[in-house]
């Protein structure tokens, strides 16, 4: 079966058409409007994924966990999901999916996470990530609790020798836009951000970025993309094919963001579908879009890592730890890889 798909693959783009014309396999996909999930929106809007006879439904979602319970219902096939507690929680609860490709990490020179301070603490002395012990008994914003802006804030707490389950206040489940006005209004001492919120802030002055997550914990995975068990194992062709249209898109995501005046059209389509609305915006942040791996490959280590945290020393947030084996297929990745690079369906 997998032979007859690449035959009838590769006999379209000789002609020059696309299989998709003929006979679209579709894939229901969730995604959200962060600059994270920029290589989806890459190969989505030019055309990749319908070139590799791909025809990708999408359903938004303000966060990664909230699609969860849309996957194990069955109405979704592939979902975005952040590095958090809950991603580890979902699969120990049987949620029936594995993590197949990286959605963006704190590649050093791309962070994509920020640490913001108030203006009063800034004038107090806090300016950088060597001055974070003065946030002992601070109030400090982050998204969700066992969220990756949570984890990062907490390892810059660490660093700087602080417990950060008892030695400062956090405010959690409020949206990244009202806790940069926060900062201004003195009712948060520091936020972790995603950089374009912090950027905001920094601004209009409700408060100046400190650290960026590469500083405070370098190569640190972000998001990714994970599939359904059961749709992989029957339609395993069709998630090799998303996964090689989503990488030749990343190319062309880190490309942009080291030179986004140089990729016009990248820029223009990553305004059109994230919050950061504006081509200008867009390349005002530049290159801290995240780094998306060109293997696609997520950073397992770093996810393993960032479970064991969330079941140590200082918080119990996973109640029952999965495994590598659990939680990744690694497979899908290497072989869109190889694929790409011996079937050459974008051209060089």
């Amino acid at each position: 079966m997998i032979r007859t798909t690449r035959l009838a693959l590769a006999a379209a783009l000789a002609l020059g058409t696309s299989l998709g014309a003929a006979r679209a396999e579709v894939i229901r996909t969730a995604d959200g409007p962060f600059i994270t999930g920029g290589a989806f929106y890459i190969a989505r809007d030019k055309g990749y994924f319908k070139k590799l006879g791909l025809d990708v439904e999408t359903k938004q979602f303000a966060d990664g966990a909230l699609a969860v319970p849309s996957m194990i219902s069955g109405e979704l096939d592939i979902t975005f999901m952040t590095a958090a507690a809950s991603l580890f929680n979902s699969v120990a609860k049987g949620a029936p999916l594995v993590v197949i490709l990286d959605r963006g990490n704190n590649r050093t020179g791309y962070a994509y996470t920020v640490m913001n301070v108030s203006q009063k603490l800034a004038e107090d002395g806090v300016k950088s990530l060597a001055d974070v012990g003065k946030l002992k008994g601070k109030r400090i914003g982050v998204n969700a609790l066992g969220s990756i802006n949570h984890f990062n804030a907490a390892m810059a707490l660490i660093k700087a020798g602080l417990d950060p389950a008892k030695d400062v206040q956090w405010v959690m489940n409020v949206p990244q836009p009202d806790m940069m006005k926060m900062l201004g209004q003195d009712q948060l001492d520091a936020t972790d951000l995603a950089y374009q919120f912090g950027f905001f802030a920094q601004n209009n002055k409700w408060g100046p970025i400190i650290a960026t997550g590469d500083q405070i914990s370098p190569d640190e995975q972000i998001a990714t993309i994970a599939v359904r068990k059961d749709y992989l194992a029957k339609n395993r062709d069709a998630v090799v094919r998303y996964a090689m249209a989503y990488l030749q898109a990343a190319k062309e995501f880190n490309a942009a963001a080291k030179a986004p005046d140089a990729h016009p059209d990248i820029v223009e389509i990553l305004a059109k579908n994230t919050a950061l609305n504006k081509p200008e915006l867009v390349k005002a942040i530049a290159p801290n879009w995240s780094y998306i791996a060109e293997d696609g490959l997520p950073l397992v280590d770093s996810i393993m890592e960032m479970q064991d945290f969330w079941s140590g020393k200082y918080y119990q947030l996973v109640e029952k730890k999965v495994t590598r084996e659990q939680l990744f297929d690694l497979s899908i990745a290497k072989e869109a890889k190889a694929r790409l690079e011996k079937e050459r369906p974008f051209g060089d």
